[in-house]
């Protein structure tokens, strides 16, 4: 009998363990550009306990690697980059890809909703009906929100809160600008960045913000009386991009999947609901400072006078009007409980 050499065992050996053993898969990395600061609420209460969670659970199999700040990205290109697949997630507010969201604007419109809780859920409700699948193409969404509904933030208090008459009001986006015309006042546009120095120099006797936005850029600073409103809101997401995701292991997309349902956009709804509560009150008890609401006379007027806004909305983006009467149905589904 022929004996074998022990080069020719070791090498036996190692063929058996190679053939017999599974090999591991290697873990997918996602690279997640949150373009905030590590301190930041939307990081400190959403997106770090996120990643952490998908983290445990998907140990070996998938791994979000966060990158805050905005020196890799920022909202006018991470759309881009995540599709491009530089970053694989991403948080982006719709309305700076401008032109590829066009009926995701339906949260921008003024009076429609108001806490962004329920319209945070109606929003993922009208993406998973399919009315926005043309939209959303490219890119999917992990998480969805309508940012707190937008207030009037004046420089100094006004002669009167019937109107905009005489006043020029920053609408950061096309259809607060119209919604600012609508209401008889001048419309300017700025970027946030620059909002602080409009509003200090006088160029800007006003912004339409909503609290949420008011203690990161300082605005206390630059105003002093404030009108609790509906004026519209923005959309935003996390998202990666839809052909990366679909090229994860099986096991890693469980994971995503587990973790980006309409559970964790009502929690990033609550979120901004409670940002928006923290920035009101925080302003509130600052001395000098004054905070106002419409009566229900007055809002019954706003509300006639910026409907052509609405109603032009609707009737100007292709399948407006279906995408709406949707949204709103789905609205008044959420507040019921439903």
């Amino acid at each position: 009998m022929k004996t074998i050499g022990w080069t020719q065992a070791l090498v036996a050996g190692a063929a058996f363990v190679i053939i017999g053993s599974p090999v591991q898969a290697q873990e997918a990395v996602l690279k997640f550009a949150t373009i905030d600061a590590p301190t930041a609420h939307l990081n400190v209460r959403i997106n770090h306990p996120w990643a952490e969670r998908i983290n445990r659970q998907g140990a070996g199999v998938l791994k979000i690697d966060v990158r805050d700040g905005a020196a890799l990205a920022n909202q006018g290109n991470i759309y881009s980059r995540v599709i491009d697949d530089v970053f694989q997630i991403g948080w982006h507010v719709q309305i700076y890809s401008a032109g590829k969201f066009p009926l995701t604007d339906v949260v921008t419109l003024p009076f429609v909703a108001d806490m962004s809780e329920t319209a945070s859920v109606a929003f993922w409700r009208l993406y998973k009906s399919g009315l926005l699948d043309a939209e959303y193409d490219d890119a999917m969404p992990l998480r969805l929100a309508v940012l707190p509904q937008s207030g009037v933030q004046y420089r100094v208090r006004p002669k009167s809160i019937e109107s905009f008459e005489g006043l020029k009001v920053i609408g950061p986006a096309k259809i607060t600008s119209q919604t600012v015309a609508a209401l008889g006042g001048a419309p300017l546009s700025f970027r946030a960045q620059e909002w602080y120095e409009a509003l200090q120099r006088g160029t800007a006797d006003a912004l339409v913000v909503g609290w949420s936005a008011f203690q990161p850029f300082k605005l206390h600073e630059v105003t002093n009386f404030h009108l609790d409103s509906s004026l519209g809101s923005n959309p935003g997401m996390i998202f990666m991009a839809r052909k990366r995701y679909q090229a994860l292991p099986e096991a890693a997309r469980k994971i995503i999947d587990a973790n980006a349902t309409e559970r964790e956009t009502h929690e990033f709804g609550k979120m901004w609901d409670d940002t928006k509560r923290e920035g009101r009150e925080a302003t509130e008890k600052l001395p000098g400072h004054t905070i106002v609401g419409l009566t229900p006379e007055q809002t019954a007027k706003w509300r006639e006078r910026v409907s052509p806004v609405v109603d032009e909305w609707a009737r100007s983006v292709p399948n407006g009007a279906k995408v709406l009467s949707a949204y709103r149905s789905l609205l008044a589904q959420v507040r019921a409980g439903s």
